[in-house]
């Protein structure tokens, strides 16, 4: 069941101007009058208000597509965006096709919706850390007994605005003082994600990287690279994280520690007293 602030999300602008520029197409190409002035009869066997065989053919194709690119089941929000993506890349080919001058219309509409209404930015309850400069580094040197885990994102990356309601819940479910969440802006601080070896390039496919640290050291990261160097491919889900990175594990273990630690200076506490 999705929360009102998920409906509120999916009812922003964003998603309603996609929603139309996405179903633009059919909806012009069979309802009258807009299929008898855009797309005239110019061949007699075609149908005017109806989707000729090829546009079927293509929209068929689409659907293949989106099965395919979605076969790891993604987080809903990127789920989402990757059908904007292709619908509105299919629609410039069948507009194209109908009349060049009404693709080049849709095509901008499409970059007006992209500057104006932006994928709105996760705005729900977490407990993260955001590090900007040498804070990260300092962090670890000062606290190197706090387990650390830091996603490294970027504002343009469809896959980071997907994946931030996610790490933030992962914050609210899991933190406490001996186990803490933080972020970096890779798109501005980019020097710190080369310092620790996170590549901020759209071609890297590397945002978002969710790294583990303890001790003050890495002990795992996600996405991680092959025996070439490549970057291996990552289902940034919940699920996926609570498992590969062992949360409920790590939780207990540290969340221990933390007890232990409170108990030591309660003790201490009271010898002084």
């Amino acid at each position: 069941m999705l929360k009102i602030s998920q409906y509120r999300h999916y009812l922003s602008a964003y998603h309603v101007a996609n929603i139309i520029l996405c179903s633009s197409f059919v909806f012009l190409r069979t309802f009258r009058p807009f299929c008898n002035v855009l797309f005239p009869k110019n061949n007699p066997e075609l149908p005017v208000c109806n989707l000729s065989w090829g546009e079927t053919n293509i929209l068929l194709f689409l659907v293949c597509v989106l099965v395919l690119k979605n076969r790891r089941r993604p987080p809903f929000r990127q789920y989402i965006v990757t059908i904007f993506n292709f619908t509105k890349a299919a629609n410039v080919f069948l507009f194209f096709q109908a009349d060049p001058r009404i693709m080049l219309l849709f095509s901008v509409a499409c970059l007006v919706v992209l500057v104006l209404f932006p994928e709105p930015a996760y705005t729900g309850p977490h407990n993260l850390t955001y590090f900007e400069g040498n804070t990260l580094e300092e962090e670890l040197d000062t606290n190197p007994k706090t387990t650390l885990l830091v996603e490294f994102y970027a504002n343009w990356s469809t896959e980071c605005l997907a994946f931030a309601g996610i790490f933030a819940q992962l914050s609210v479910d899991y933190h406490h003082s001996r186990l803490n969440f933080g972020k970096v802006d890779a798109g501005r601080h980019p020097e710190v994600a080369k310092m620790f070896g996170v590549e901020t390039s759209a071609l890297c496919k590397q945002m978002p990287t969710v790294i583990l640290f303890q001790n003050g050291k890495e002990v795992l990261r996600k996405p991680g690279k092959n025996s070439n160097g490549q970057t291996v491919n990552y289902n940034f889900t919940k699920e996926n994280l609570i498992r590969d990175f062992d949360l409920n594990n790590l939780y207990e273990a540290t969340k221990s520690k933390a007890q232990k630690r409170a108990e030591k200076e309660e003790e201490e506490q009271k010898k002084t007293r």
